[in-house]
């Protein structure tokens, strides 16, 4: 017989090693990509989050205080106090009320009856059928069990005391908090805010110094999170708790092993029907 040729014990041994080697260096490396994978995603849904309702609310804000009649005015944030009054707590802007996760801001204006236009929640609203309209865009972010983290609006008829819309509308998930600050100018005559203050401190103003003729600005700020309701358990980051604090809201702690990655927006909006009321003064 031919005389058989084969590898030794020693051979196949060194070759599983090497094997295994391989193996490891592959799966680390399929680890790597992955979480890789995952952080890039949570950081473009947090970047797309945020910055889709930054720019979705700008455009709405911009409208405070516009009146497509001169001979009825808007004013530019809506607010329960005796010289204005807001007869429904849930329509009026307020600081960290119960029913939301920060603050929930309230934008008039009046819908003229010469053309329909579209409230925040993509309700018409004015034009030749339902004539003139005192609307509100109302801002939120839910904490009620099933819209959690949801940036919400509603439209509602400030003139009437009734909401326009049957419920409220979702604009974009995965933001935990929403906060705002009031522009205050000095003067009537003022066309730049000169502080920053929040809600309550225009309600509460026992003077009645700060007046909604000083409206200038908005600031408002979000914290977007990437948490997947569809996967609990996907793991974005090691870090520990982390604390965050949005404008002049409470601080905002994290779990010790909460792994989603957070992402602080902010802008500040100038009302150019208020400016334009300055100059003509």
């Amino acid at each position: 017989m031919r005389h058989q040729k084969g590898f030794t014990l020693v051979e196949l041994m060194i070759a599983a090693v090497i094997g295994l080697f391989l193996m490891a260096s592959l799966m680390n490396l399929f680890i790597t990509t992955n979480k890789s994978i995952t952080l890039s995603e949570a950081l473009s849904q947090n970047q797309e989050s945020g910055r889709f309702a930054m720019d979705y609310m700008t455009k709405f804000i911009r409208q405070a205080g516009y009146s497509a009649d001169f001979t009825a005015a808007a004013p530019p944030i809506l607010i329960n106090t005796p010289a204005t009054p807001c007869t429904n707590a849930d329509a009026c802007s307020s600081n960290n009320p119960a029913n939301a996760q920060g603050d929930r801001l309230s934008i008039p204006y009046v819908a003229g009856d010469d053309s329909v236009t579209k409230s925040c929640s993509g309700t018409d609203v004015g034009g030749a059928t339902l004539g003139q309209q005192s609307i509100a865009n109302v801002f939120w972010v839910s904490n009620t069990v099933g819209s959690e983290n949801e940036l919400r609006c509603r439209t509602y008829d400030y003139l009437n005391n009734t909401w326009i819309d049957v419920s409220a509308v979702s604009i974009v998930a995965n933001v935990e908090s929403f906060e705002f600050q009031v522009g205050i100018a000095e003067n009537e005559n003022s066309r730049n805010a000169a502080r920053y203050v929040n809600i309550d401190t225009i309600i509460n103003d026992a003077t009645g110094s700060i007046t909604l003729n000083l409206v200038r600005s908005i600031r408002i700020a979000l914290l977007t999170t990437s948490q997947d309701s569809l996967d609990p358990n996907k793991v974005q980051t090691t870090t520990g708790s982390r604390k965050y604090i949005i404008l002049d809201g409470p601080m905002i702690q994290t779990a010790d092993d909460d792994s989603y990655l957070r992402q602080v927006f902010s802008n500040t909006i100038e009302l150019p029907n208020m400016i334009e009321s300055a100059i003509l003064n």
